[in-house]
């Protein structure tokens, strides 16, 4: 496994979520993994992501049990969760997973994704779904 890869995995194991509105993401039960439950207006935020390194999107493990609810989405901000200085670099929407686990990806032309910022994963729409997983996609024909 890559250095790189071993950091990040080993910093985002790390970070905490930090809440809107004052409100923290609501953890489950300790289990074999950890898991955070997004909600409408709830993020999770990781502190001086280097976004230099050739990434070109992200991978998310999720499961969600939305039945008959329109689906929320996953936005994928820098700097800020909200407000002015907030620059979102895309979003995607979860799907019903019927409560098992599914990968989902944010990939392309990232916008605004460069350089060291704090990187927020913000929940909107109804729905409650749980991250289990978090991690980078590399483009490894970057320039060298």
């Amino acid at each position: 496994m890559k250095p790189l890869a071993i950091l990040v995995t080993a910093a985002l194991l790390c970070c905490l979520s930090i809440g809107a509105s004052g409100q923290g993401a609501m953890r489950t039960p300790a289990s074999d993994t950890v898991k955070y439950v997004m909600k409408s207006g709830t993020y999770l935020g990781f502190r001086q992501v280097n976004l230099s390194m050739g990434e070109i999107g992200f991978e998310l493990m999720i499961s969600s049990n939305i039945k008959g609810k329109s689906s929320p989405r996953l936005e994928f901000r820098i700097d800020q969760p909200k407000g002015k200085r907030s620059k979102k670099l895309g979003s995607i929407r979860i799907p019903d997973t019927a409560d098992t686990t599914y990968k989902i990806k944010l990939t392309g032309q990232l916008r605004h994704a460069f350089g060291i910022h704090d990187l927020f994963l913000v929940a909107k729409g109804d729905g409650d779904f749980e991250i289990s997983g978090f991690s980078f996609i590399h483009n490894y024909f970057a320039e060298k």
